[in-house]
C-alpha cells in the first residue's frame, strides 16, 4: 500500500512541477511579446521593460483568454499601428520556442 502512495505522490509532484514550469514559460512568453510590442511602438529598453511589467500585471489581475494579445492590440491601435490579432498571435507563437528555451 505504501508503494502506491509513494507512486501517487510522485505523480502529483511531477504534475505540480510541470504546471509551474508551464506557468513560468507563459509568463516569460508574455514578457517577450510585450517587449517586442514596446519596441514596435518606439519605446526604449527601460520603457519596454516597464510596459512588459504593466501588461503582465494587468493579465495577472484580470486573467482571460488572449488577455495579453487583446491588451497589446489595443495599445497598437492607440499608437496608430496596423496589427491584426492573427499577426499578433503568429508573433506570439514565433516567440514560444525562445521563451521555453530561456526558462528551461
Amino acid at each position: 500500500m505504501s508503494k502506491m502512495s509513494d507512486r501517487e505522490r510522485g505523480f502529483e509532484a511531477k504534475y505540480s512541477f510541470d504546471l509551474e514550469q508551464n506557468f513560468r514559460v507563459e509568463a516569460h512568453l508574455y514578457k517577450l511579446l510585450a517587449m517586442w510590442a514596446g519596441r514596435e511602438m518606439g519605446m526604449n529598453d527601460a520603457e519596454c521593460a516597464q510596459y512588459a511589467h504593466k501588461i503582465i500585471g494587468d493579465v495577472v489581475a484580470d486573467p482571460r483568454e488572449n488577455g495579453v494579445v487583446v491588451a497589446i492590440l489595443a495599445d497598437f491601435a492607440r499608437h496608430n499601428i496596423d496589427m491584426t490579432i492573427s499577426q499578433l498571435t503568429t508573433r506570439l507563437e514565433e516567440l514560444r520556442p525562445q521563451a521555453r528555451a530561456e526558462v528551461l
